[in-house]
């Protein structure tokens, strides 16, 4: 049964896994959905994906879940007044709701299979209970220092590891995690077992 694994954003990157078959097989690459607003967006996204169903369906297609709570930071904005220190939310963060509805439509068109899955489960099953991703310091004119964790770099060694050709960089490099991952769902196995 063929996967088909998405780690959903503006870019997103894709890989087809066919799990029993040898890690030299997988396929990967990547889909850029364009537009000026969100729903531009999804539909530059979902008219692709429709026609990459058109030239080879998937049997299940395992998407990353993006985060169920948007997150706030606090960032110091300039002001005619002098620094203010504000409450914000990345927008991109929002977008990823109507990118991952598009997948999810289009593969319901197709009757196919899918489940999204956290970024910790796919992770979990990828890299291994316990492991840690480098991480750097980032600092930001006006906001604490914070550690960022590598997970896209961790994804590439990963997959040079498993001697997997990635074509895309890091976004098809955390595809392919997601697709192995999906072997792993009960929606994949029911739909194995049928």
């Amino acid at each position: 049964m063929l996967i088909l694994g998405l780690d959903i954003a503006t870019t997103t990157g894709f890989a087809w896994y066919e799990p029993g078959s040898s890690l030299s097989s997988i396929k990967t690459g990547l889909i850029q959905a364009i537009g000026e607003n969100a729903e531009e967006k999804a539909a530059s996204l979902g008219d692709k994906l429709h026609a990459m169903f058109k030239e080879q369906k998937p049997d299940f297609v395992a998407i990353e879940e993006p985060l169920r709570n948007i997150k706030t930071f606090k960032k110091t904005i300039q002001t005619m007044y002098g620094p203010k220190v504000i409450q914000t939310v990345n927008p991109n963060q929002m977008l990823l709701y109507s990118l991952v509805g598009a997948a999810v439509v289009i593969t319901s068109a197709y009757k196919r299979p899918w489940e999204t899955i956290p970024p910790s489960t796919w992770r979990k099953f990828f890299f291994g209970k316990g492991f840690k991703p480098p991480v750097k310091l980032v600092e930001r004119e006006g906001e604490d220092t914070v550690e960022e964790k590598l997970w896209k770099k961790a994804a590439i060694e990963r997959c040079r590891h498993l001697k997997i050709d990635v074509k895309g960089g890091a976004d098809a490099a955390e595809a392919v995690g997601i697709a192995m991952a999906g072997e792993a769902c009960q929606r994949f196995k029911i739909a194995r077992a049928a």
